[in-house]
């Protein structure tokens, strides 16, 4: 009975998958997204060390000096 479910659950998967085509090849982003993506990216991560930069810097002031 299990291997009954099992066949029946894997028939239409396996039939699915020899039933399509060959995928197109992806579409080429367009250079204007690209160029964007980039410069948030690199911007995200120029504050995101600046802020732990910052932070790291306001705990050293706290420590008292001995």
């Amino acid at each position: 009975m299990k291997r009954l479910l099992a066949g029946l659950l894997a028939l239409p998967l396996a039939a699915f998958a020899q039933s399509q085509s060959a995928p197109e090849p992806p579409v080429e982003a367009h250079p204007i997204g690209t160029l964007v993506f980039v410069v948030l990216f690199v911007g995200f991560c120029v504050v995101f060390g600046w802020m732990v930069w910052r932070k790291k810097d306001k705990k050293e002031d706290e420590k008292p000096q001995a």
